[in-house]
């Protein structure tokens, strides 16, 4: 049965997860390089993510949480992935930083501030944790499988980042990151 939030929390669920993906929206328009032509794979991807999307904001709108502990799990995820999100964008604020599945224009510099000093794909683990607060919240099976692909492409897409570089002018300085640095969760991966 669905149903619009009818507690406090509920709704404080569906304003976090619904300004969450507000705040990344605007920032692919603002922050983020867009290239001249998209592929149709990138412009499928982004299409795809958008309505992603949309059915995670209407399942935060139209399924009940499965629970106050559980919906509180999901506030505090959209919470630790707009902090994380923020600071890494305030960290590359000087680089020019591409789309997921965009490989141009090259990143000129290895960023080393911020979330960047522990994990070399910050941005990519505030949106996972955004897609996956989500079916935390209301134990959604859909909403589950959305967040497990958009992670996957995630992963997939950084692979390719970090070839990219390790191949590229900024490969020495980017093997002595590679020493340093988880590539997206700290101490696991």
């Amino acid at each position: 049965m669905t149903q619009i939030p009818d507690t406090l929390l509920e709704w404080i669920l569906a304003i976090a997860g619904g300004s969450t993906l507000i705040v990344f929206a605007v920032a692919l328009q603002n922050f983020f390089v867009q290239p001249p032509r998209l592929t149709k794979p990138q412009r499928l991807f982004q299409d795809l993510s958008v309505v992603i999307g949309l059915v995670h904001g209407l399942g935060l709108l139209v399924l009940p949480s499965a629970g106050d502990n559980w919906a509180a799990i999901g506030i505090a995820m959209y919470a630790l992935s707009l902090g994380l999100f923020l600071n890494a964008i305030e960290a590359a604020r000087r680089t020019p930083m591409t789309r997921t599945f965009v490989y141009e224009p090259r990143c000129d510099r290895i960023l080393s501030t911020g979330p960047y000093r522990v994990i070399r794909h910050p941005i990519y683990l505030s949106y996972s944790l955004a897609w996956f607060a989500a079916p935390v919240a209301v134990h959604s099976v859909v909403l589950l499988i959305t967040a497990l692909f958009m992670t996957t492409c995630y992963l997939l897409s950084a692979a390719e980042e970090e070839r990219r570089l390790a191949a590229g002018p900024l490969a020495e300085d980017y093997k002595k990151r590679l020493a340093v640095t988880w590539r997206i969760i700290p101490f696991v991966y």
